[in-house]
């Protein structure tokens, strides 16, 4: 034998020695694990990420439908090939056994009900496919800018897309939803304010997305604002726009999403001069009406029994009669459970049977949800008037499958309010297989969200366009 040839065979006897030691080395546990949880008549993908952690493990849980950051887990422990961990705030727990040499983990997830979980190693998590995420060569401008809210003296960070050519230029600001959002409105791996800003300005119309109060380059309020805080934010966002050379002052539309639809219609209630709103899953009712038909509808769509709807509801109704008028978290936690004891010897069998205390911490959880003075603003709140108030064209559009923005709930109203408004022109779209995000869905639940690879429908973007730059009113 060469001795080149002695030299690969020790060479590749002390690769395979090296790779057993490793793999013997390492934890049975660390990895990634995958799998999907039944809830309801929905799937969701879970995601374990483990890792070593001192003498003991890290886990960090993924709900992949539902957002992309991790979850680390508590109370982790590991011991007789018995995996068990919780996260008490979000009442999350899973006991689980290795199997299959270490090949999958069963057991048994717990989040106010018990659900089987079986979850398998895997090199990766799914990728999200997102095929309407812009890429570049872009045929415009595009601009990181800055500027500041006179009222707040806060800093505000977004992206202005500008086409290449053309003065004067119609523009558009978009406002999201509830929550705090970056520029691009991102969920679930989903770009639709880059989307929307991508397809509105390819057709001519000047787009500025902006982050949310301390996302992103934005600065950070003090965390009790309402919508009427945030309206101001667009407006100044509008008097940007005003000043920039190449825009036309009088010709500035506002585009929201959900919550940003209403904050839309307050400010052009409060400017006539504003040029145009296009309001998608806006609302048209107060936020108390639209907060109890979107849990009924979650609810039902999650699975939950209709005798048990048809009893929780009226209850839930109180809980958000006590957050409107008790303004005191305590208080409104103890008048909750007062509720709740009341009602309690008629709630079906299987909830008695499920025991009081689980139901107690429910309800405890939801008189928390409640409170605040965003929660409080939008619970009382009545957009109708801001939409009476208004004078510009408006474009709403609804998704018949929308279970947070009810279209039967929201459009008929808005509908009587816009004709109502003489001879200012308006156009009320509703799509039958459209969910809250404005996508092509089976069921409009929150899960299918990350599911579906469209960011928003075509036929939205092109309606947008056109109605935007006058060629459909």
């Amino acid at each position: 034998m060469s001795k080149t040839r002695q030299i690969l065979m020790v060479l590749m006897l002390l690769s395979t020695t090296a790779a057993s030691y490793a793999r013997e080395a390492k934890s049975p546990l660390e990895g990634k694990w995958f799998g999907r949880l039944k809830v309801g008549t929905t799937n969701l993908r879970i995601g374990l990420q483990i890792s070593r952690e001192g003498e003991g493990y890290r886990v960090d849980f993924y709900s992949l439908d539902q957002t992309p950051a991790a979850i680390p887990m508590e109370k982790v422990r590991y011991a007789d090939n018995i995996l068990s961990f919780e996260k008490l705030p979000l009442q999350i727990s899973y006991s689980g056994t290795l199997i299959e040499d270490g090949g999958k983990l069963k057991g048994i997830f717990v989040q106010g009900v018990p659900l089987s979980l079986l979850l398998e190693r895997v090199d990766e998590f799914p990728e999200l496919v997102r095929p309407q995420t812009p890429m570049p060569p872009f045929s415009y401008a595009s601009k990181d800018v800055e500027y500041t809210n006179r009222e707040s003296g806060l800093k505000l960070a977004g992206t202005l897309t500008v086409p290449r050519e053309g003065r004067r230029l119609t523009a558009a600001i978009l406002i999201t939803g509830s929550g705090r959002q970056d520029r691009d409105e991102t969920i679930l791996e989903h770009k639709p304010f880059w989307v929307i800003a991508d397809y509105l300005t390819r057709n001519g119309v000047a787009v500025l997305r902006v982050d949310d109060r301390g996302v992103g380059g934005s600065e950070a309020g003090d965390g009790n604002e309402t919508s009427l805080e945030f309206a101001t934010d667009v407006e100044a966002a509008v008097k940007f726009l005003r000043s920039h050379p190449r825009m036309n002052p009088k010709d500035i539309w506002l585009v929201g999403h959900s919550e940003g639809g209403y904050i839309a219609a307050l400010v052009a209630a409060r400017d006539r001069k504003i040029g145009g709103i296009v309001s998608l899953a806006g609302t048209a009712v107060p936020g108390k009406d639209v907060l109890i038909e979107q849990n009924r509808l979650l609810r039902a769509a999650q699975g939950v029994p209709k005798a048990t709807l048809d009893w929780f509801m009226p209850l839930y109704s109180e809980l958000v009669d006590i957050a409107i008028v008790e303004e005191d978290l305590e208080q409104a936690r103890l008048r909750s459970k007062t509720a709740l004891d009341r009602r309690l010897s008629s709630a079906p069998v299987a909830l008695r049977l499920a025991g009081g205390p689980v139901l107690t911490q429910q309800v405890d959880a939801i008189a928390k949800q409640l409170q605040g003075e965003w929660m409080r603003f939008f619970l009382v709140h009545d957009p109708a008037n801001d939409w009476s108030e208004t004078r510009c064209p408006v474009l709403a559009v609804f998704g018949k499958k929308d279970l947070q923005v009810p279209a039967f709930q929201n459009a008929p109203v808005l509908e009587e309010i816009l004709s109502s408004r003489a001879g200012k022109p308006y156009s009320i779209l509703k799509y039958e297989s459209l969910n809250h995000m404005f996508q092509h869905a089976e069921t409009g639940s929150i899960s299918e969200y990350g599911k579906i690879e469209e960011t928003i429908s075509e036929e939205v973007l092109s309606q947008m366009s056109l109605f935007i730059l006058g060629k459909k009113r």
